[in-house]
């Protein structure tokens, strides 16, 4: 009798897991796998849609959150946004006519994100560079320092990081810490509770049991709403020395100062209240900041997207600025597992005679990515797409530069997670000599990269092809 009972329980919830998935009107190919999965494999089906699968519970909180945060920005962000709305205004008009103007309309559209001035803007590609300029920052706080990062590890860095604030604490500057809970699961957190004794306000985010595949991957530092920082590189020595595992570790990552930094300020200010319903929405973390030298002033966007929003704004981003090239794309990301609308964009320009270069680690931190990419690079090398794996150790760069025109930099991977399941974030960059900047940097990546050629791929062993197959189909369910 309750076994009964039990095989109609199951055989409901199923028929519920069914409906909803139809309902959500998803991507086709991940309601069938889902579908195939649920139906031949309940018993171990179920436990994997509840962790992984869902996604209805998310839009409706998205909604609800986003309505309430709304309602809290409007105290600020028109202030910022209206005392530069003029200088933006002319900015964009050199734009007048071009798809590099609809790219602009679109983040706006979608992430109610205005593009803003940054007076200053410096791109980092060695982690001992970035962190030495984030020291100095951190050292002339006076208000606040609001930290946002996917790991926080335990290391070198973090113990010279821990004594800083520790010491920023005493003098009286507010210190807000944030990072995702299941990125920093295996490092320690003796430090980050040094902190907190001190005064500090840290959280891990992401900690529910239903929430487990899902990812904060934001990294975003704002110091006394002036300075802010964004891109690939957490709190870690690793970023630095490449640490135990890696010869060397390549990313890229930005510090803008002047308006611009209110956006950093405003998704920091975002996840905190989604975690605490404190809002950080006041003028004091949102100065309207005059600009010093509007000729110089660098015009930035940043568009950001996660599980439940209405839009897959970074990835709906992406795919109109690959869509929109005349002559050249480059693509820096450490994996390259694409939806099919990226990789079908990709096939496109290539086709088209756009001369796309994409380049990814060849030193893999994860095998099941690494692998699953192999599968993609037939079709894409076939359609003139030409692909590098950088071999001097692990890449981890997330960067995008179209036409010499306008460039992108964050934290996104082309990767079906970030642009379906992470909270993530990109900062476009409308200006031609940081875009040639980011070019440069491309170039030189490529003295350290192995060209993936159709030669390359025919010597793979039919073992290891299915192999690459079957984790590929693994990764885009989950």
């Amino acid at each position: 009798m309750v076994a009964a009972a039990a095989t109609w329980l199951v055989a409901l919830y199923v028929i519920a897991v069914v409906v909803l998935l139809i309902y959500e009107d998803r991507d086709p190919s991940t309601t069938l796998a889902w579908l195939l999965i649920l139906l031949f494999l309940p018993v171990v089906g179920l436990p994997l849609y509840f962790f992984f699968g869902r996604v209805w519970p998310w839009r409706r909180r998205r909604a609800r959150v986003s309505a309430a945060i709304d309602a809290e920005s409007r105290h600020v962000l028109p202030a910022v946004y209206g005392a530069h709305a003029s200088w933006a205004a002319r900015r964009r008009a050199r734009y007048d006519g071009t798809d590099t103007a609809k790219i602009i309309t679109m983040i706006e559209r979608q992430c109610a994100a205005p593009p803003l001035p940054a007076q200053d803007l410096e791109v980092f590609t060695e982690g001992a560079d970035k962190f030495a300029r984030l020291i100095e920052d951190l050292e002339a706080a006076r208000d606040h320092i609001h930290l946002q990062y996917f790991i926080w590890e335990r290391d070198e860095l973090t113990a010279r990081i821990t004594k800083l604030l520790l010491g920023k604490l005493a003098e009286g500057v507010e210190v807000r810490i944030v990072y995702d809970f299941v990125g920093s699961f295996f490092h320690s957190k003796d430090e980050l509770h040094r902190l907190r004794n001190a005064g500090a306000h840290v959280r891990a985010d992401l900690t529910k049991m239903n929430e487990i595949n899902y990812r904060n991957h934001h990294k975003i530092v704002v110091i006394d709403g002036h300075v802010g920082y964004t891109g690939g590189m957490n709190m870690g020595q690793e970023y630095i020395d490449g640490g135990k595992r890696f010869e060397t570790w390549r990313d890229t990552h930005l510090r803008v100062a002047g308006p611009f930094v209110a956006e950093l300020q405003r998704l920091f200010a975002t996840r905190w209240y989604e975690g605490t319903s404190e809002s950080l929405f006041v003028e004091r973390y949102f100065p309207v900041h005059p600009l010093v030298d509007p000729s110089s002033a660098v015009m930035c966007q940043v568009v950001h997207s996660s599980v439940g929003d209405e839009w897959e704004a970074v990835k709906q981003t992406f795919l109109h600025a690959v869509a929109s090239a005349d002559r050249s794309v480059r693509i820096q990301s450490p994996y390259f597992v694409p939806d099919q609308s990226f990789n079908d964009a990709l096939l496109t320009a290539g086709l088209s005679g756009i001369d796309i270069r994409l380049m990814m680690t060849g030193v893999p931190d994860k095998r099941i990515p690494f692998w699953a990419a192999y599968t993609y690079f037939p079709k894409v090398l076939a359609a003139g797409v030409r692909v590098y794996q950088y071999m001097a150790g692990f890449f981890h760069a997330k960067a995008l530069a179209i036409d010499s025109t306008f460039c992108a930099v964050g934290t996104t991977n082309i990767d079906v997670r970030s642009f379906a399941l992470h909270d993530e974030m990109t900062v476009f960059i409308y200006d031609e000599e940081v875009t040639r900047q980011v070019e440069s940097v491309f170039e030189y990546d490529m003295r350290s990269c192995t060209e993936v050629t159709p030669e390359m791929l025919a010597r793979i062993g039919p073992l290891r092809r299915f192999r690459n197959s079957l984790v590929r189909l693994f990764s885009r369910v989950l």
